[in-house]
Formats: C-alpha cells, structure tokens, sequence
C-alpha cells in the first residue's frame, strides 16, 4: 500500500533513492478519497433500507425482526463513521503535501533568487565600485577647480576704493558746470521775456537781403535799357 502511495525506491546497488512525487501522490490520495465515496454513498442506502426494514418489522408486531434491523444499521452506521474519518485523513494529507509542493516551489525560487543576487553581487566587486565614486568625486572635484580658475579676471585687477573717489570726482566736475550753466540761463530766459514784450520786428534774413539787392540790379538794368532806346 505505500509502495502504491509514495512510489517505488530505486533498486541496484548504490542507487540513490528516488523520493515520492508530491504531485502523484496528491492524485492517489484523491483516487482513495473517491474509492471511500463511492463506499459511502452505499452504505448511506443500506442504511435506509435497514431502517426502513425495522419499520415495517415494527408495525409487523415482528420485535425480533425489527431489533435485528437496528442492529444492522448500527454496524454500517459504524463503517460509515470509519469511512467519513479516513476521508478527513486523506484530504488532511493532501492539504499538507499541497503546502510541502509550495514550499518546495517557494524554496527553489528563494534559492535561485539567492545565488542570482550572490553573483550579481560577486561581478559588481564593492571595492570596485568604491573606487569608482572616488574616481567620479575627484574628476567633478577638478571640473570645480578648473571652473573656477577659468572665471578669474584677466589682466590687472582694478582698486575699488580708486574708482569710487574717481567717480566721485566726475560727480563734482557735474555739479561745477550746473551751476555755472545757471546765471547765463537766466539772462537768456530774461531777454526772451522782454522781446516778447516789446513785440519787437524780427530782423531779416540773409535771404531777403540778397532778394532786394537782386531787385536793386534788375531796376538799374531796366533804367540803362530805357535810356538807350530812348
């Protein structure tokens, strides 16, 4: 019967055993589970047919009989309690080896995922890449230096506190020429002021001037022709 169960050992000399194949073993265990069924499930009719049995014994006035019945129906009562247990077992068994297959299952991908990560760990080498953010830090580290020197003023270096008292200066020389500007100024808008009063003529241009000695030319000519014709 655990032959059938677990499966057979492997023979010859020095073999190594061959464990039970859980999921096998879970279909046997089913396969019994259906055999009890199917015993169940009879001895559940020659229940009722014993029980029936005593009933019409009973109203048969036949107590022999009927007692006889009842008894019967005790026995497979019992059988069929013995079955019901052996079933519970069973489907006891198949939960626990349902748990044993996953862990199996869970423990081969645990171990898997431990080597994967063992490897990956081995290849990446954390001296490795210790000195390799060494070497990033000390080349960003170069990159600041020289961005630094680079950004450094050329040529000489100018004296602040020079510029500000130069400034300073041209600020005066301003001031000066302001307020030398300021009496002319006055005397301009002053002088305005009075012409506009006095509605005085504006003299004329140099242009009206070369007209009239234009005109004056052009009279003598015409005098001079007269004379001639006449």
């Amino acid at each position: 019967m655990f032959g059938r169960l677990f499966g057979n050992q492997g023979s010859g000399k020095g073999a190594k055993p061959q464990g039970p194949d859980l999921n096998q073993s879970i279909q046997q265990l089913r396969g019994a589970i259906g055999t009890l069924e199917k015993r169940e499930t009879l001895l559940e009719k020659k229940i009722s047919a014993c029980l029936a049995k005593a009933k019409q014994r009973s109203k048969a006035r036949d107590k022999k009989g009927a007692l006889f019945e009842l008894k019967k129906k005790k026995q497979l009562e019992k059988q069929l309690e013995s079955i019901q247990g052996k079933k519970l077992n069973l489907e006891t068994q198949i939960m626990a080896l349902e748990d044993a297959h996953l862990n199996k299952e869970t423990l081969k991908a645990m171990k898997t995922s431990a080597a994967a990560m063992k490897s990956s760990v081995k290849e990446a080498d954390l001296d490795k890449a210790d000195e390799l953010m060494d070497d990033i830090n000390e080349a960003m580290d170069a990159v600041q230096e020289m961005n630094e020197a680079m950004s450094q003023p050329l040529g000489q270096v100018m004296d602040d506190d020079e510029l500000e008292a130069e400034l300073a200066e041209l600020e005066e020389m301003e001031a000066d020429e302001i307020l030398s500007d300021l009496p002319s100024a006055h005397v301009n808008k002053a002088h305005a002021e009075m012409e506009e009063e006095l509605d005085l003529p504006e003299a004329p241009s140099k242009k009206v001037a070369k007209q009239k000695v234009e005109e004056e030319n052009e009279d003598a000519e015409l005098a001079e022709l007269e004379a001639m014709m006449g």
